[in-house]
């Protein structure tokens, strides 16, 4: 199955224009387009015509993920695969997401919605397309994020979705934590040549953990940690720390609606092919570890505490 990429993430939010300030003064995302409904953003270095869709609810959390097939034809087989294995498959026409062709929801055995599709308008880099100025404009507001990178999904049971994912969409299993009995507890996988473009952890089924921003540099982290002091965000009370997992230096913290966010930097290459690289484990025990390395504890309720 050719999944080309992670390409967004639609989140829920309570409050629309208070969703448009955080996602561009404090995170540093360009606002694409919005109507009363929804609001689309892009990363700096970023083509396509959104990473970020915020659409307003009653509640916060995630609606789906967007990921990009190769060529239409995966559209059609990925339908056909789904429905093979019993999941829900609804089409989606063009023109109920902004910017984007028709594609394909399927609803995984996490719950989660994943929309698969072909074709998405490009806007061109925030420096421009012709003889652009590299690096960051002094004109930039809000943090140095070059990209959505990946987001984390909560599940009581992880498997059944990591197994149609590696065995049927070809995601590769670069990470996972795992019980005494060999069960996965938390899972990391790769349809690109990243650490990870999908990840699941423990927790209800439907629900978000969070979404993670790229940036260039461990100081670039630092300076988003000083954004969202000066902007009054609160952050995970461990501020700057770094993972075993990935071993990449990250910091939360959460949007107006209450979706966590992640900065972070230096998430190693994985094989970008399926069954090639046997995943790193790590086993229950030592999870505390990997996932914050410094402290080799998990905050109470960093699990718990998912929309």
């Amino acid at each position: 199955m050719a999944i080309s990429r992670f390409s967004y993430a639609n989140v829920r939010v309570m409050d629309l224009q208070k969703a448009i300030n955080h996602y561009t003064n404090v995170v540093g995302l360009r606002l694409v387009e919005a109507d009363d409904k929804r609001a689309y953003f892009q990363a700096d270095e970023c083509q396509d015509h959104h990473c970020v869709v915020a659409t307003l609810s009653d509640r916060a959390g995630i609606e789906h993920v967007g990921f990009k097939v190769n060529d239409p034809s995966d559209l059609v087989e990925a339908a056909e695969a789904a429905a093979e294995h019993g999941l829900k498959v609804v089409d989606i026409p063009v023109g109920e997401i902004a910017g984007q062709g028709p594609g394909v929801m399927i609803t995984l055995p996490s719950t989660h919605n994943m929309l698969l599709f072909y074709q998405i308008d490009k806007i061109g880099y925030a420096n421009g397309m012709l003889n652009p100025t590299p690096g960051v404009s002094k004109n930039k507001i809000g943090a140095k994020v070059t990209h959505l990178d990946h987001t984390l999904l909560s599940c009581e049971n992880a498997e059944p979705t990591v197994e149609f994912l590696t065995k049927v969409f070809d995601f590769s299993l670069t990470e996972k934590v795992v019980d005494p009995g060999g069960n996965i507890i938390a899972a990391f996988m790769s349809c690109t040549n990243t650490m990870h473009d999908l990840a699941l952890g423990p927790g209800p089924d439907g629900a978000f953990h969070h979404m993670a921003f790229g940036m260039h540099s461990r100081g670039e982290v630092l300076e988003g940690a000083d954004i969202l002091k000066e902007d009054d965000v609160p952050a995970l009370e461990y501020g700057v720390s770094r993972h075993g997992i990935a071993g990449v230096t990250t910091i939360y913290f959460h949007d107006p609606s209450g979706n966590r966010n992640e900065f972070f930097n230096g998430a190693y290459q994985a094989a970008g092919k399926p069954f090639v690289v046997p995943p790193i484990i790590w086993d229950v025990e030592n999870f505390p570890r990997g996932a914050f390395y410094y402290e080799a504890a998990v905050p109470e309720g960093f699990f718990d505490a998912v929309t």
